[in-house]
């Protein structure tokens, strides 16, 4: 997507616009400054963002229906509050009595806008899947609305009313016809949250101020800035001169924070899985899973990795017990065994599932019976294919380059050639990562506060769309798309009926390596003492309520 080297949004006349360096923000009384390493934002459009930096901004600016609790991840009443009929179908919300950052009353309208949008055949967004379990969306008057459902959803709040965020629906084509392109999109001029987009400096940073007219008050902090750092090493450099008041990183990242002692850290693990993605597909053209009237497609297989032998012989090709050491012995990681991660492991037990072992000679084996067999060269090859494959990626985060590292050097012990091909974030996304245009690739996927979110959207069929979804390793597996509709439409949500169902989920997608999930990590929120602020397991509390001491 094309973006603005230089965005102003003007809030009043009399404020000027400033870089980030004339603002002096450093230690200053009333700015926070964020640091977001790795990558730029892409859009503030949420029913399009597919990166979470561009979602820790566009949070702030946009409103939620509710919030997850920091702490428990159950959902709160936030810009609304909501109903549920005996049989679980319909939920009626009613909106609080908010407005736009120009005074304009938020409405249904804007929410229907919104779902609208998302499931437009004129609109791309990766969240299509999620809201069209909502069979029916009827507006009552300007503040309430009701969602029907065609049967109940144990995971309704994870997916589709997480999603339904709401747009101003009067900065956009009525027809949708410039959603995809409309300015607002990167040069937001209204807001619903606690700040309001002021200005955007591409790989530098995003300024927030606060919306005066938010629903639950003006922010005790006048303005956030989202710092764009390009490394671990700047990151902390950034934390130790306090040029950045937070950074979240990993263990062995915060081992390398000099005086650590003196942040304020919140440690847990974390709900997100690090994968080696393999694609199922052909990469040189990329196609749906499912045809516009929902007919399966045939798609043409990876020739190196539609075969679910090979997949198994990368998970046990290389050694992920030295991969989770890379992250210290202090972070207690160990290797996955698939989708349901260690955030979910008290409620949801998954010790049925052992993860793969290293083990390169039977790794060889299921080479050899895959048909791919030695060359001289030390390369395996098969129909005159050699087994050499780029691993492309954006080193967003060190854990991903570790292991492409460890891969590289470890596979080839096995036959399997590997170059490292490393991308701009933003240009892995839109020409690799999202289209499938790639073959082997290290990325990080986060499944929110619901036990299924990462199975959910990695592995179900029907998320198998370049662009529109987030299954791209196009694994298509009628079975597990069972179990996982199975799961969500329980009629008993508690723990001890739904955990069956996840342990063969989990077996499943372990067995069949749609993904190789790599290790689990721990989540380390730093924060500079200066900051009144907090951190649960869920996310942080709400910003409208941190100050600066």
């Amino acid at each position: 997507m094309k973006r603005l080297l230089f965005v102003v949004l003007l809030l009043a006349l009399t404020v000027v616009p400033l870089g980030v360096d004339a603002i002096q923000a450093q230690g200053s009384p009333d700015t926070v400054i964020w640091a977001l390493s790795g990558g730029d934002i892409s859009t503030l459009n949420t029913a399009l963002i597919t990166d979470g930096n561009s979602n820790t901004v566009a949070f702030q600016m946009l409103a939620g229906l509710f919030r997850a609790n920091p702490d428990t991840g159950v959902p709160e009443p936030y810009l609304a509050t909501w109903e549920v009929s005996d049989d679980g179908l319909n939920y009626t919300f009613t909106l609080r009595d908010a407005v736009w950052s120009d005074g304009t009353p938020i409405t249904s309208k804007d929410v229907k806008f919104t779902y609208d949008a998302i499931l437009s055949d004129k609109v791309q967004s990766p969240r299509k899947a999620d809201v069209g379990v909502i069979k029916k969306f009827e507006i009552k008057d300007d503040k309430t609305f009701t969602l029907t459902l065609d049967k109940p959803n144990c995971t309704i709040w994870g997916n589709a009313f997480s999603v339904l965020r709401p747009l101003p629906s009067s900065k956009f084509a009525a027809d949708f016809s410039d959603f995809m392109t409309n300015p607002w999109n990167t040069n937001p001029d209204v807001a619903s949250g606690p700040y309001m987009f002021a200005e955007h400096k591409a790989g530098e940073f995003v300024r927030m101020v606060a919306n005066d007219k938010y629903f639950e008050g003006k922010p005790k902090i006048g303005s956030v800035i989202y710092k764009i750092v390009a490394d671990i090493t700047t990151q902390n450099q950034a934390l130790q001169t306090g040029d950045v008041d937070y950074a979240f990183m990993y263990p062995d990242q915060f081992e390398q924070l000099q005086d650590k002692e003196t942040f304020t850290t919140f440690l847990f693990p974390n709900p997100n899985a690090p994968i080696v993605m393999m694609n199922e597909q052909d990469s040189a053209n990329p196609q749906p899973a499912y045809d516009k009237d929902g007919k399966p497609v045939t798609l043409v297989p990876n020739k190196f990795f539609g075969d679910k032998r090979v997949r198994q012989a990368i998970a046990m090709g290389y050694d992920k017990e030295a991969l989770a050491l890379t992250l210290g012995e202090s972070a207690g990681s160990e290797p996955l065994t698939g989708p349901i991660v260690p955030s979910f492991y008290n409620p949801y037990d998954m010790s049925t599932v052992s993860a793969w072992t290293f083990d390169q000679e039977a790794a060889g084996k299921l080479l050899d019976e895959a048909g791919w067999t030695m060359g001289a060269d030390g390369v395996r090859e098969k129909d005159g294919v050699k087994f050499e494959v780029t691993l492309v990626y954006s080193k967003l985060v060190d854990l991903w380059g570790n292991a492409a590292l460890i891969m590289q050097d470890q596979l080839k012990d096995i036959g399997i050639k590997i170059t490292i091909q490393e991308m701009e974030w933003s240009a892995y996304l839109s020409t690799a990562l999202l289209p499938g245009k790639y073959d082997i690739t290290i990325v990080g996927f986060g499944g929110g506060t619901e036990v299924d979110g990462i199975a959910y959207n990695l592995l179900y069929s029907k998320n198998a769309v370049p662009n529109q979804g987030f299954n791209l390793s196009f694994y298509v597996n009628p079975e597990l798309d069972k179990l996982l509709d199975e799961a969500r439409f329980s009629a008993d949500c508690s723990v001890d009926a739904r955990l069956p169902i996840y342990q063969k989920i989990q077996q499943i997608a372990h067995e069949d390596v749609p993904y190789d999930w790599l290790v689990s990590t721990t989540a380390v929120n730093v924060l500079n003492p200066r900051i009144d602020g907090r951190f649960g397991q869920w996310g942080n509390t709400p910003l409208v309520t941190w100050s600066i001491k």
